[in-house]
């Protein structure tokens, strides 16, 4: 049982959360209950469950000796020697062939994003990682190509604006990452666990944080303005509406709640230095979560019910 365990957790079940992103698009552009599309962006969901983590294994494998310096991924399952090396990348390959054939029925393009995501991600592994600006480029990369899969599948016009709110978001978080593990660890030990490291000054990080913050909200402002974001038809609430209330800015509301979150986060990689783990800081902070919860209560209602 503890072996099963322990193969379950070499493939970082916590990283998952990630690949929700695939669902963007239906949520905006206010298909949720689309059973038809759900279900296309759903098996679009599980195969990068099995890609992300394939490529998880294969990196693990690759820095197994450079994380049993790191107080945290030293704990993993391969660089604990929990799960054998050479089984893990067994494993990577079953993944990667089920997460293929999946994506494989759903469409082609969502193959070519599968196909091009993995060769991206697996080249990070073994090289990008260790180049400055692009490691944190190519790991933002991952969240945009989720975005725009989703979308892509069951045929989405693409939303420019909130495209360019994920990309820079992605990259604020990616250098916020950047920021935390430099900070968490010493020096020294950070060059040693991850070169590109020591290419960072901390200026440089805070610097392109700062940056990438204010883009990231003054998009997503642009974006909750934008007309694709608007009720299509008369909801259950419009209809009872004097004239000039129907079909408003209501998403606009979600504009405090946004900056309040990119507010906290920025607290999480200064104050509380947390944003080493950026999939699970929404656990370690419960005010984000709390945050994350109203905000897609108060989206949904504007984009569903009002």
């Amino acid at each position: 049982m503890d072996t099963l365990k322990n193969y379950f957790l070499a493939l970082r079940p916590n990283q998952w959360i990630k690949n929700l992103l695939v669902f963007s698009f239906l949520f905006f552009d206010q298909d949720l209950y689309n059973i038809h599309d759900f279900i296309i962006v759903f098996y679009t969901f599980i195969s990068f469950i099995f890609v992300s983590s394939a490529i998880y294994l294969i990196n693990d494998v690759i820095d197994y000796k450079r994380d049993k310096l790191h107080p945290v991924k030293r704990k993993r399952a391969l660089a604990s020697g929990k799960v054998d090396r050479n089984s893990a990348i067994i494993l990577s390959i079953i993944m990667f062939l089920i997460g293929f054939i999946i994506s494989f029925f759903i469409s082609e393009y969502l193959l070519l994003i599968y196909i091009f995501y993995y060769l991206l991600f697996i080249s990070y592994s073994i090289y990008l990682k260790n180049i400055l600006i692009i490691d944190s480029l190519t790991t933002a990369s991952g969240f945009v190509l989720r975005v725009l899969a989703g979308g892509i599948v069951v045929g989405f016009a693409i939303n420019s604006w909130f495209v360019i709110f994920i990309i820079c978001a992605s990259l604020f978080i990616a250098f916020g990452k950047r920021r935390a593990e430099v900070t968490m660890m010493n020096f020294k030990n950070a060059v040693v666990h991850r070169s590109v490291l020591g290419l960072y000054p901390k200026e440089l990080l805070d610097n392109l944080i700062s940056m990438t913050a204010a883009i990231t909200f003054l998009s997503y402002i642009l974006f909750s303005y934008n007309e694709d974001v608007y009720s299509k038809t008369p909801s259950t609430v419009s209809v009872f509406l004097p004239s000039h209330l129907k079909n408003p800015h209501w998403f606009k509301f979600t504009i405090p709640i946004a900056f309040y979150i990119l507010a906290r986060y920025m607290y999480n990689i200064y104050v509380k230095k947390t944003a080493d783990t950026p999939e699970t800081i929404w656990f370690r902070d419960k005010s984000i979560l709390i945050a994350i919860v109203i905000y897609i209560l108060v989206s949904f209602t504007t984009l569903y019910v009002v």
